[in-house]
Parts: C-alpha cells; sequence; structure tokens
C-alpha cells in the first residue's frame, strides 16, 4: 500500500520522500502503521482513503490501498 505524506509530514521519514510504501500481509489499523512509522498522528488532520475522505482512529487498511494523510494547514 502507499501513503501520500502532505505538508510537513514528510519530515518524518529518513529521507523526506512524499510517499510510504508499506507491505501488508492482512488488514491493518493505520493507527498502527503510522506509530510504527513514526509518524506522530496527532499531527494528521485530514485523511483520505482510496479517494474517500476517512477517519484516521477507525481506518483499516490493506494492501494494494492508497492513502493521503495532510497536516494542518495555517497561514495569515
Amino acid at each position: 500500500m502507499r501513503i501520500f505524506l502532505g505538508g510537513h509530514l514528510s519530515y518524518y521519514q529518513t529521507d523526506k520522500s512524499r510517499w510510504l510504501e508499506v507491505t501488508l500481509k492482512e488488514p491493518a489499523p493505520l493507527i498502527d502503521i503510522l506509530n510504527n512509522a513514526g509518524i506522530p498522528t496527532g499531527e494528521i488532520s485530514l485523511v483520505v482513503h482510496n479517494g474517500v475522505l476517512a477517519d484516521l482512529q477507525e481506518t483499516i487498511v490493506s494492501q494494494g490501498d492508497e492513502l493521503k494523510l495532510f497536516s494542518p494547514i495555517g497561514g495569515g
């Protein structure tokens, strides 16, 4: 599965990559995958799961899924 890390979330990747590739053998909670990858879930404000807005705490993902995660955006 693929996870797009929008905003500053890519900074938590060693190579600062915008895409995180994860291989899953069985469906798993998204929050567990992010915790294992070292991405702080408290900094995620928007989750899009296969093109549909989703809840971070309740999303279960499978191999072949695509997610897009975004941090809050501020401006002035």
